[in-house]
C-alpha cells in the first residue's frame, strides 16, 4: 500500500467499497509512476476486503482468498455475482469426486436455476449423501449461492479442454 493504492469497485454501481465481505473489480493507482502515470487501473480481478489483518502486525489491507475470479468471467446469477472459477475451486477441491463438471444456469418465470452436474469416483459412492451435503455446504460459503446437484456415473460428463464449455448460461438474455 505504500506505493500503490488499491481500490475495491462494485460492478454494476461503480461505487468504491470500503468494508469487508463485499466483492468487486480490483482498481490500482502505481504512486511511484512518473513517465508513464497508471492511474485507476481496471484490472478485471474480482477480490473482497478480509475482516482481519495479518499476524504479522501490519496494518495493510488484505484481500480475502486473494482474488477470487475475473470481471470478465463474471456472470450474475440470482441477483449474486458468480465466477465460474469459483465452482471450479470447489469441485476440484473434492477428491471423491472426478474434475469433470458442467454447469448450467437456465431461467424459470423470474427465478435463476442453477445446476451442477458431477461424477463421484466409484470407490466413494458409498459416501455420496456426506459428499453432496459437504459439496452444497463449500460451494454456498464460497459462492453464496445454493445449486441443484446432479450426480452423473463416472466417466459419462463431456471431456472439455477449455473452461469456457463447462459453464452453459441458457437463460434469454432479452
Amino acid at each position: 500500500e505504500g506505493l500503490f493504492l488499491v481500490e475495491i469497485e462494485d460492478v454494476n454501481t461503480g461505487e468504491i467499497i470500503e468494508e469487508p465481505g463485499r466483492r468487486g473489480k480490483m482498481i490500482i493507482t502505481a504512486f511511484d509512476r512518473i513517465a508513464q502515470p497508471c492511474v485507476r487501473f481496471d484490472s478485471k480481478d474480482i477480490i473482497e476486503w478480509a475482516d482481519y489483518n495479518c499476524a504479522c502486525g501490519r496494518t495493510y489491507r488484505i484481500a480475502k482468498g486473494g482474488v477470487v475470479g475475473r470481471a470478465d468471467d463474471i456472470t450474475k446469477v440470482k441477483g449474486v455475482l458468480l465466477a465460474p472459477s469459483a465452482i471450479e475451486e470447489v469441485v476440484r477441491s473434492f477428491k471423491e469426486l472426478s474434475d469433470e463438471f458442467e454447469v448450467t444456469v437456465t431461467k424459470k418465470g423470474d427465478i435463476d436455476d442453477i445446476a451442477l452436474k458431477i461424477e463421484i469416483k466409484p470407490e466413494n459412492e458409498g459416501q455420496k449423501d456426506a459428499i453432496l451435503n459437504r459439496l452444497k455446504d463449500e460451494l454456498r460459503v464460497k459462492t453464496n449461492l445454493g445449486y441443484k446437484i446432479e450426480v452423473h456415473p463416472f466417466g459419462t460428463l463431456p471431456r472439455y479442454d477449455v473452461k469456457a464449455k463447462r459453464f452453459k448460461d441458457l437463460r434469454d438474455k432479452h
